[in-house]
């Protein structure tokens, strides 16, 4: 019992004499935000590679995925201007309202 107090004595008497000649500086938070904030601002735009230069497709417009399973549209070229837009979503059939029946049963 007698150790436990005396070492706390300790660390609290050498945590006083340490804090007292302790000056602290916010240059360094400053300039990690600072840092930070510029890093930010200075990220350009995506750009697309022309899709006969691209290194993903070859110049295809698409890609096996990862899994070997199907084709997958490339996103990381632009297409020519006279290549027409690919479209994987196939057209949809007209939506047709249901009619509500005339008759309601309420059960207990």
């Amino acid at each position: 019992m007698k150790t436990i107090l005396s070492a706390l004595l300790l660390a609290t008497l050498s945590g006083g004499i340490m804090l007292g000649d302790f000056q602290p500086s916010s240059t360094s938070a400053v300039s990690l935000i600072g840092g930070v904030i510029k890093a930010r601002h200075n990220v350009s735009p995506d750009t697309k590679y022309p899709r006969k230069d691209c290194p993903v497709c070859k110049g295809q417009g698409w890609y096996i995925s990862g899994d070997g399973i199907e084709k997958v549209d490339c996103g990381y070229c632009e297409p020519e201007k006279s290549e027409p837009e690919p479209t994987s979503v196939p057209d949809e059939p007209p939506l047709v309202p249901v009619q509500p029946l005339d008759t309601f049963y309420l059960r207990k």
